[in-house]
């Protein structure tokens, strides 16, 4: 599967999607996935809300490693498809909270009037709040390829790492 396909598919899938499966550890290795809306910037940062002790919030204060996958759960088999990311999380100190609250909220609701209805400000997310905002960095992306297997040919599907850029998804529509 040529890359523009990919790069094709993986715009499409961020668009199309309100929530990723965000995937944590604890610091002894011990597993944990969870839904959460999110938003992107064009600097491959995954933005979303939790509260600060919900279980994958714990997992990335001790141990900042992060896997993300956005993906049609609606999709028939032969069109499954989704964008595998790996990167690094936190919670955001006060300082960046505007600036991703206006990135998250522009992306969720991009009727400005829907959105002065829907958008928190940033104090709601600090302090004794008990909501964190988040941002994963992601340095890695994947997506399945209808190309062979490197060793069992056509017997089953595998991700391939290919370039992409959140930067590169043009003909936003938020």
């Amino acid at each position: 599967m040529p890359i523009s396909d990919l790069h094709a598919q993986a715009v499409r899938l961020l668009h199309a999607n309100r929530y990723l499966t965000l995937g944590t550890a604890s610091p002894e290795g011990a597993p944990w996935a969870v839904p959460v809306t999110f938003a992107w910037d064009d600097a491959d940062h995954f933005y979303w809300w939790s509260a600060r002790d919900a279980r994958h919030s714990r997992n990335i204060a001790a141990n900042p490693v992060v896997s993300l996958l956005v993906y049609d759960s609606r999709a028939t088999d032969a069109e499954a498809q989704g964008l595998y990311g790996e990167g690094t999380a936190q919670a955001l100190p006060p300082s960046d909270l505007a600036a991703a609250l206006a990135v998250f909220y522009a992306r969720r609701y991009p009727d400005p009037a829907l959105r002065a209805r829907k958008a928190r400000l940033p104090g709601e997310f600090q302090g004794d709040s008990p909501k964190r905002v988040y941002r994963a960095t992601v340095r890695t992306y994947s997506m399945l390829t209808t190309a062979p297997h490197p060793v069992h040919g056509n017997a089953v599907p595998h991700r391939i790492a290919f370039p992409f850029s959140t930067a590169s998804v043009n003909g936003d529509t938020h």
